[in-house]
Order: structure tokens, then C-alpha cells, then sequence
């Protein structure tokens, strides 16, 4: 089937009020690329053959005998020169298609960064004060040194610290949006993003581009935030703090959450004590985040004396998954990272567990004893 035609159904359907991820993933699941190029010829009766509701599907069938939301939206891209991507795309984003219900369309602008081997997302308080500087200018330069992409929200506070501080170490950056592409949010960031693009960074949004900045949009972004990344630092946030709803959606990702120590008398660290009470690990320096993710210096030296003797007497798939978790990961990540099936990995996981060489933390993600 043309890629082409793929990208616009898929467009399609993500612009129809009421459709979203979890009902396009179901048609693309369901269908071979041919059934997806006669879409729209299909009846009712053809979307519930998918395991979509009766209302569900006739929001489709009508949606998609409009074509003008799709004209317009193509013709925008094109007047705009907006870059995009679908699921079904080489160019979307491994870690963010591996979330449970990933968007089904990413429109972005700059220097597509997808598929960077490094990419850890800093979140905080809009109200962040001078200690929130402290830690970005601690941590973010000698991670860009080691070629970390920076994720974080555009918002003012703590996002804005980040993606300014990642542009001058010479860093690249993602602005992940909660309004469309054709409406930057906080605008008095525009000259911020405009920075991000010219250095070679990245704004990303899963919004139509006309999509305005509503509330309901936010907690929406907050999960793209989390997906994009390996990891996510939780710098400065209260209880209560929208930087806790990113570290959330982390832990259902099975992706690492970090969080940055504070004061006890400053209510802006209260959510940072709360996510290390739950075991989020607690970071002071660099080496406290990229050890995590192998990527350390001083655990790569370190890897030999941790290896047992008696290696090469265990079968092959112990000795790949013994060394993967070496760093703490989810049992998805392992999935991805190992040729074998879910059934076979996870029998594995179980008898070593019972061997006492593995264990699980409370986020869910394996690790080596």
C-alpha cells in the first residue's frame, strides 16, 4: 500500500471527534493494508467486526465521509511546513510507540530526534525558584556533554530552565506541546522555541495544529513527555504539582523516575520527597541518573567483578538477561531488548527470581542482586 495514502487515513481518523488512539489501533490491528486502503468504503457493521462500539463506529463512518477536516489540516502542513509522523511511520518514536495506547499521530518542527539512544525528560514547578536553577545548571551541562536529549514541557517554571539551560550547553532539546503546533503554548516562550528549532532541537505535539492550550490537554502532554524518555528527573514540584502526573505516567511506562532532594520548609520539594518516599531514586549528581541506564563510565568498568564465575555453565538466555539487568529495567523494556517470547521471558524472571538472583523494586522493574 502507499505510505502515503497509510499516513492520510491514519490522519484521518485521529482528526474525527471521538476517535482516539485506543479505536485506531483496534482498525490498524484488525486490518491487512488492503482492508485499510478501502476504509472508506466500510460500513458500521465493518468497524464492529474490529471490537468497536456501535456509537464508536458510526462517529467513524460519518467522520470519514468529510473530507474537508482532512484538506484543511493537509493544506496547514504544507502552507506551514509541518513535519509528521503515524504509527505506522519509521520515523515515530520507538519509546513512545511502546506506551500502552501511543498517539496514532505526532506532528513535530526542528531536527527529528525519535530515535536518539539518549533521551531523559527534566520536569518541575511553574513557580520554580532560584534552587531549581541550581540543580539545571548542575545537571544538565555534563549530560549534554554526553549526548543526552532533554525533554521537557515548554512551560514556564522549571521547563523553561531546562530547555534554556540545555541551548546553552550546545545541547538539543524536545518541547513536547499541549496545544497544536500553530499555537505555542506559553507564548511567551515563543522566542524560547523559536531557539530550540534554530539549535537543532525539536517541538512536538500530538494535537491537531489548531489545537488550543485547554486544560484537558495537559495531562495528555504529560504522558508524551514520559514516553519519549528513558527516564524522568523530577526537579522542583509540591504535592500537588502537574510534574507528579508526568512521574506517574513514567512508572505505568516502566520507565525510571528520579527525583531532586529540597528543603523540608519549601513546600515546592514536598512532591520530590513524596515520589523518593516511594521509591523513586533520589539524585545529586549526574552519575546518580546515567548509571541507571548503563551508559555510566564507572559501572562499565565495574561490570566484570559483578559477573558470577559460573557464567558460562547458565543457558544463553540467562546470561543475556543476568547482563541486561545490570540496570534496573521493566519487564517491556527486556521484551524489546531480548529475542524471546513473553511466555519464555517471563518463566525465566520467575525462577531466577526464586534463585534469589534477580528481584523486583517497587516500580516494577527488574534488577540484579
Amino acid at each position: 500500500m502507499n505510505e502515503k495514502i497509510n499516513k492520510h487515513i491514519i490522519l484521518h481518523l485521529s482528526l474525527i471527534a471521538g476517535v482516539g488512539p485506543a479505536t485506531i489501533k483496534a482498525v490498524l490491528d484488525n486490518l491487512t493494508d488492503t482492508g485499510l486502503e478501502r476504509l472508506y468504503q466500510f460500513q458500521v457493521s465493518d468497524f464492529s467486526d474490529c471490537g468497536i462500539s456501535y456509537d464508536r463506529a458510526m462517529k467513524i463512518v460519518a467522520g470519514l465521509k468529510d473530507q474537508s477536516t482532512l484538506n484543511k489540516e493537509l493544506a496547514l502542513i504544507e502552507k506551514y511546513q509541518i513535519n509528521w509522523c503515524t504509527l505506522a511511520c519509521l520515523e515515530y518514536s520507538q519509546l513512545l510507540s511502546q506506551i500502552e495506547q501511543p498517539p496514532a499521530v505526532i506532528y513535530y518542527q526542528g531536527r527529528n530526534l525519535f530515535h536518539h539512544e539518549k533521551v531523559v525528560a527534566f520536569v518541575g514547578s511553574r513557580k520554580a525558584d532560584a534552587y531549581a536553577r541550581v540543580v539545571t545548571d548542575k545537571l544538565i551541562p555534563p549530560l549534554v556533554q554526553d549526548d543526552w536529549v532533554i525533554v521537557s514541557g515548554g512551560a514556564l517554571g522549571v521547563d523553561s530552565l531546562v530547555h534554556d539551560k540545555t541551548i546553552q550547553s550546545r545541547g538539543k532539546t524536545i518541547v513536547v506541546l499541549g496545544s497544536g503546533l500553530l499555537n505555542w503554548y506559553p507564548a511567551s516562550n515563543s522566542g524560547l522555541f523559536n531557539q530550540v528549532v534554530q539549535s537543532g532541537g525539536m517541538i512536538v505535539s500530538c494535537f491537531s495544529l489548531q489545537t488550543q492550550p485547554i486544560p484537558s490537554n495537559f495531562p495528555a502532554r504529560n504522558r508524551i513527555i514520559a514516553g519519549l524518555s528513558q527516564g524522568t528527573v523530577v526537579v522542583q514540584a509540591a504535592s500537588k504539582s502537574g510534574a507528579l502526573i508526568t512521574a506517574d505516567f513514567a512508572l505505568e511506562q516502566g520507565r525510571q523516575v528520579f527525583a531532586i532532594p529540597g528543603s523540608i520548609e519549601h513546600g515546592l520539594h514536598d512532591g520530590c520527597h513524596y515520589l523518593i518516599q516511594q521509591g523513586a531514586k533520589l539524585v545529586t549528581t549526574v552519575h546518580d541518573i546515567t548509571v541507571e541506564f548503563g551508559f555510566d563510565k564507572t559501572e562499565t568498568e565495574d561490570v566484570q567483578t559483578l559477573l558470577p564465575l559460573s557464567m558460562d555453565t547458565l543457558d544463553p538466555l540467562t546470561i543475556a538477561l543476568l547482563d541486561k539487568l545490570l540496570v534496573a529495567r521493566s519487564t517491556d523494556n527486556l521484551l524489546t531488548m531480548l529475542d524471546v517470547s513473553l511466555e519464555d521471558l517471563m518463566q525465566k524472571l520467575f525462577d531466577l527470581s526464586l534463585e534469589g538472583k534477580i528481584s523486583q523494586d517497587i516500580m516494577g522493574l527488574w534488577k540484579r542482586i
